[in-house]
């Protein structure tokens, strides 16, 4: 039980310290996959049976698991506007994951790609990938150091972080991130401090009346710390206090465009087990960003994280997750946008070979400088057969909706997604 709550810490050490937690995942909307990632491994949504369960190759000292998924699909709205424009996706996504077989540490290096087609609308078409290394040094029960870095390529959606709204394209960015942490065990107390690096680069985009819109407003570097200490009341759960600071600045711009900011915080909570059945982290804590210029807005107020996993039956999982966090404007008027984001999601295995998911999330975004409010409702169904250890296939269904309050920055939009395809792993 000390091992989850353990992993507990490790997986969630900014935990009222959004920047130090922002993640963007590759491909999102379009693989069959079904892997939330949940706390415990032998529940609904997670629990792989071992008839099915993949083996990885063994390459001397190296584990390697190569996979490829290959989805089509239908969108209703391909460019996320008023009136909807529809097309046929084809979508392509290979990953391959390697890690060093050693006893106690652990070595990994993995990378993904996501390659869009659309049968109308070619501007469309985008590439993204992935590339990221971390380890795990194991000193004990007292002392763990982990440490990551990565590079990625990633597109923005459409209608989304104030795009801009004449663009033939969808906007695009590199991100480069680099983050170490080191956990101590004294007694029941455990302490965590942690480091974290992060750049983004954003392309030029091209205009539908030709030309292209510089984008290199947006970019930034940051540093950030966070220090966390957990009590263990019990092996089961602990209490944790922390804080955190960043620094924030503009690579390529300077005068009143330039986006410098300092963020603090302080958070307290709870993680691990709260009951036989639920597990996850509650916190809540005051943040604090200043910018810089003075055309841009401060933000000081309540700041929160929630993840929470309640293993109602041996085939059924619901989640409950809930955050605060600033996001990268596209809008030069806007130093960033204030982001809550709440999700609840299901997880069915009504056979050993066969998952089932639902999902509604609700995201509220607020760019504070001009009045715009935007209300993002998603819905989403998805169902994963595995046919054999390597093989499955599955679908997905998903409705989503902005609307726009305040000038409009972006654009109020509804859209309908489906697909269907087949995944396949060693």
């Amino acid at each position: 039980m000390k091992r989850i709550v353990a992993r507990l810490a490790l997986s969630s050490g900014a935990a009222v310290a959004p920047t130090l937690a922002l993640a963007q995942s590759i491909g999102a909307g379009t693989s069959i996959v079904i892997d939330p990632h949940l706390y415990r491994q032998d529940v609904a949504g997670a629990r792989i049976e071992p008839a099915f369960r993949p083996h990885p190759v063994l390459i001397g000292p190296v584990f390697a698991q190569p996979g490829i998924s290959v989805v089509g699909g239908y969108e209703s709205n391909v460019f996320n506007g008023p009136e909807g424009a529809a097309a046929a996706v084809v979508t392509v996504i290979p990953s391959l994951s390697l890690q060093a077989d050693m006893p106690r540490h652990a070595l990994n290096l993995s990378t993904s790609g996501t390659f869009r087609r659309f049968s109308r609308y070619r501007t469309e078409n985008s590439e993204e990938f992935a590339l990221e290394a971390g380890a795990r040094l194991d000193l004990g029960e007292r002392q763990t150091v982990k440490t990551s870095a990565g590079f990625a390529h990633l597109i923005e959606p459409r209608s989304s972080a104030g795009s801009v709204p004449d663009a033939a394209e969808p906007v695009s960015y590199g991100r480069l991130l680099a983050e170490t942490s080191i956990g101590f065990n004294i007694g029941k107390f455990r302490l965590s401090p942690g480091l974290r690096y992060q750049s983004l680069r954003y392309g030029a985009v091209a205009l539908l009346g030709g030309g292209k819109a510089d984008q290199s407003f947006r970019d930034t570097q940051s540093i950030a710390g966070d220090i966390r200490l957990d009590y263990d009341f019990s092996g089961l759960v602990s209490a944790f206090i922390g804080g955190g600071h960043e620094n924030i600045k503009s690579t390529s711009t300077r005068g009143p465009l330039r986006r410098d900011s300092r963020t603090r915080s302080v958070y307290a909570g709870l993680n691990g087990e709260l009951s036989r059945l639920v597990s996850g982290e509650v916190a809540l804590g005051y943040q604090s960003r200043d910018y810089a210029e003075p055309t841009y807005r401060d933000f000081h107020g309540l700041t929160f994280r929630a993840d929470l996993q309640w293993y109602v039956s041996p085939l059924m999982t619901l989640r409950a997750e809930a955050s605060r966090a600033f996001r990268n404007s596209g809008d030069r008027r806007v130093g960033g946008i204030l982001t809550d984001a709440f999700v609840l999601s299901a997880y069915h295995d009504p056979l050993p070979n066969l998952r089932l998911a639902a999902s509604a999330r609700l995201e509220r975004g607020d760019y504070g400088e001009v009045g715009t409010r935007t209300w993002r409702k998603s819905a989403r169904l998805q169902a994963q057969y595995r046919l054999t250890p390597v093989l499955s296939f599955g679908g997905y269904a998903g409705f989503l909706r902005q609307d726009v309050s305040g000038p409009p920055l972006v654009n109020r939009f509804a859209s309908f997604s489906a697909g269907f395809g087949l995944t396949a792993t060693s």
